[in-house]
């Protein structure tokens, strides 16, 4: 009986040490675009801590907060991957530069996350926003509850962000988390084995035809 009951305790063990937490996850839109002006984007990955990845490319964006989809649960971001390029200012001229990263995000992106959820005092919407901006070789990645002022009652609880996190957004019209703020590598020609050198090599196949 005593061997039994030594048994059953290691087993017991063993199964509370194997269980892993379940990762702080939240309901959010991802967006995709810019402050400065027109960008393609052909790749942009986000892996989260738990290992899922999300896709926020979407294509031909410009504008802030740009282009959205329905996103989904999604938990803290740990790495980015992305490829992309910056439009000329002028309409249907072109593409004046390529960009790309392959980088880790701050481990207090789930800290920050988790701050800006517990941010409002009277405002409590159930889902956020996810959102990639590019800006020439800047990324940055952003989570915020999307309150706005005009509407909604956005008076943040007392103490609710000591480590001075909670910033406004480019439009200046909500708050938002940044969870990453980096540059990625930068050409004025496609680099190799992407989609942009792709499309340089079938635009000079069209004009020698």
């Amino acid at each position: 009986m005593t061997k039994w009951k030594a048994f059953l305790s290691l087993l017991f063990s063993v199964a509370v040490l194997g269980c892993k937490p379940e990762p702080y996850t939240v309901e959010a839109g991802f967006t995709n675009g810019s402050t400065t002006g027109r960008h393609i984007v052909s790749k942009m990955t986000i892996t989260t801590l738990s290992g899922g990845r999300a896709n926020f490319a979407m294509g031909s964006v410009g504008g802030y907060p740009g282009a959205h989809s329905g996103g989904g649960k999604i938990d803290a971001p740990a790495y980015i991957e992305g490829e992309w390029a910056k439009g000329n200012p002028e309409p249907s001229s072109g593409l004046v530069s390529y960009h790309r990263i392959s980088a880790p995000i701050p481990n207090d992106a789930e800290a920050k996350m988790k701050t800006m959820d517990n941010y409002y005092q009277n405002f409590d919407r159930d889902y956020g926003s996810m959102e990639v901006i590019v800006d020439g070789p800047r990324v940055r990645v952003f989570y915020s509850k999307s309150c706005v002022d005009m509407y909604d009652d956005c008076t943040p609880k007392q103490g609710a962000d000591p480590n001075g996190w909670v910033v406004r957004s480019p439009k200046n019209q909500t708050d938002v988390v940044v969870l990453f703020d980096g540059k990625g590598e930068s050409s004025s020609t496609p680099f190799p084995n992407i989609f942009f050198a792709d499309l340089e090599k079938r635009k000079k196949a069209s004009l020698s035809e």
